[in-house]
Parts: structure tokens; sequence; C-alpha cells
């Protein structure tokens, strides 16, 4: 338990839906949602900006000794991301942030240095983390963890439906779509599962959330009945 506050730790592999399910689960509780990839995605951000390689550990880690990014909250009670005087927010989403932040993220020093920026963010705020270690790495007392499910026919069904909001895909794209993204996957969960440092694995005391074929409305009920069972609602 924590004494001076609530912590609720979701955890689940990319595409699971544990971001969205999150940030309502916050809303529908009071507590401030922290996403640990924006720290990652600032990382991401500043060795892009200063020209280090996502394979010089020792210098990545210096960046972030030297910026010092931190969690704050803006005045609508959402996270942002600080460094000095500046507000991060549009930039850590462009495609090259993203890309170089899939490499720096998985460097065990940097995963380190921001430990103490995840475990102290918000304090003296209920808290919802988000991310892939929260229940086994970061938040190892969490009060709730819940690590969230979803299957590779639900997971590849969403991403295709999201493609074809934009455009009419023709049968022959929609199978070779299909068979890409089952494959992609299933390799990057294999990868996520398995590596060395902070495996994204559901804590051996964490509640599995099914998040594949209920709808999201029942998906949430279910996470917030699990946060109600533990009698912690009367603290939020």
């Amino acid at each position: 338990m924590n004494a001076s506050r609530t912590v609720i730790a979701i955890d689940g592999l990319a595409g699971s839906g544990k971001t969205t399910l999150s940030r309502l689960l916050a809303e529908k509780l009071g507590f401030v949602h922290l996403s640990t990839g924006m720290l990652y995605r600032t990382v991401g951000y500043l060795s892009l900006k200063e020209g280090v390689s996502p394979e010089d550990e020792k210098a990545v880690v210096a960046l972030i000794h030297q910026y010092k990014p931190s969690l704050e909250l803006d005045e609508k009670r959402r996270a942002i991301v600080r460094v000095g005087a500046n507000v991060l927010s549009k930039e850590l989403y462009s495609t090259e942030v993203s890309e170089i932040t899939s490499k720096v993220s998985t460097l065990r020093g940097v995963r380190e240095a921001l430990h103490d920026a995840q475990r102290h963010a918000f304090e003296g705020e209920g808290l919802i983390a988000e991310g892939r270690d929260m229940g086994t790495v970061i938040f190892p007392d969490a009060d709730v963890k819940l690590f969230v499910e979803c299957s590779v026919e639900t997971r590849v069904s969403r991403r295709l439906s999201q493609i074809q909001e934009k455009k009419t895909l023709s049968e022959e794209e929609i199978s070779q779509l299909t068979s890409d993204m089952q494959k992609e996957i299933v390799e990057r969960d294999e990868r996520d599962k398995t590596r060395e440092i902070a495996p994204a694995v559901a804590a051996s005391d964490a509640i599995t959330i099914d998040n594949s074929g209920p709808p999201l409305t029942l998906v949430l009920q279910t996470m917030y009945d699990a946060v109600a069972s533990r009698g912690l609602l009367s603290d939020s």
C-alpha cells in the first residue's frame, strides 16, 4: 500500500488499448493519468535534437541528467513534460521521434535513469500509472495492478478499421495488410515479452483484463470494480 496516495498500475502489450482505458479510468476516479511513454519520447526527442545516437547509451543517459525532464500537471490536470523552461507536447509524436524512442527505451541505463521521475510524479495525487513495467518495476507495491490483454485478431481488426476510415482498400490490399499486421504484432509481442530489460509481462499479483471482445464501457467497468473491491474509492 502507498501511505500518501492510491496507485493503480496498468500494464499491457502495444495496441492492447491500455492507454485509452487508463485515461478513461483516471477520469472516472478523478485520478491523474501517468503515461510513461511521454518520458521515453522526451528522451527520444532530446537524442534527435542533440544528434545523439540511440546506440550510445552513455550519451543518451547523460542527456537525461543534463535536461532533467519532469512530469507536471497543466491547468486542466493533464500530464505534461517540462524540460527546463519548455513544455513539450506535439513535437514528441513525430514519426522521427517515435522511431528513435523505440530504440532508446530498450536501454537499461535510460530506464533506470527515469525510474525516479516516474515514481515521484504527481506525489499526493491518486495515480493511474500506465506502461509496460508499472506493476513489476516502477510500482511493485501498487494498490491495484491490472494487465490489459487483447487478441492479435482484435488488434489487427481495429488497426485495419482505422486505416479504412481514411481510405478505401481493395480485397487484395485488406488481405495483404491483415497478414502483414498479424506478423508484425506477433513478432513485436514476442520481443516485448522476452526482452532482458523490463519485459512486458503481468505482475504475479495482477488482475488480467480482457479487452478483446467486450464493449469498452464494460471493460472500463470491470477495471473500476477491481479498484472498488479493494476498498479504495473512498480515498479518491
